[in-house]
């Protein structure tokens, strides 16, 4: 969920975003991490950064910031190249109705900041939306229809 988390910050204010982490992009991309990546995005141009996640910060994953197809987009890639996790910002007319519905109803004071679809290396579909609430930075997950999964912190 870390990596989605990520994800979701560098979509909603990508410069920011780095400054706020601290991250330097990365330029020792492994081979096979980047053929990978030129394989699945021929047209991507990406921007790489390099992180420690899971529960002990035991795996190294490494995010390629891009835009596809005219959206912020990153792809979440293993050491051995296997794609993890795209994400990809999304404008609210996307976001399926039983999420804003929800949005509305449970936060009617609170406007969605950012809003991705992200899909997992099994092609689990979800809806990842952004909002602040006491100026903390909180996820709302939901899936490709719409309903309520759950609530993170970033």
């Amino acid at each position: 969920m870390k990596i989605l988390s990520l994800c979701l910050i560098f979509l909603g204010t990508a410069v920011s975003a780095q400054n706020y982490h601290g991250q330097k992009p990365e330029k020792n991309i492994p081979t096979v991490v980047s053929a990978a990546f030129d394989k699945r995005f021929p047209h991507g141009d990406p921007i790489w950064f390099s992180d420690y996640e899971n529960r002990y910060n035991q795996k190294l994953v490494y995010e390629g910031r891009f835009l596809f197809d005219n959206r912020y987009s990153t792809a979440v890639y293993d050491k051995e190249g296997n794609l993890l996790a795209f994400a990809a910002q999304v404008e609210r007319n996307e976001i399926p109705q039983k999420a804003l519905k929800y949005m509305t109803e449970n936060f009617p004071t609170f406007p969605i900041v950012d809003s991705i679809l992200v899909t997992t290396h099994d092609d689990e579909v979800t809806y990842e939306l952004g909002i602040v609430v006491d100026g903390e930075y909180i996820v709302k997950v939901f899936s490709k229809e719409g309903d309520f999964i759950k609530s993170t912190r970033a």
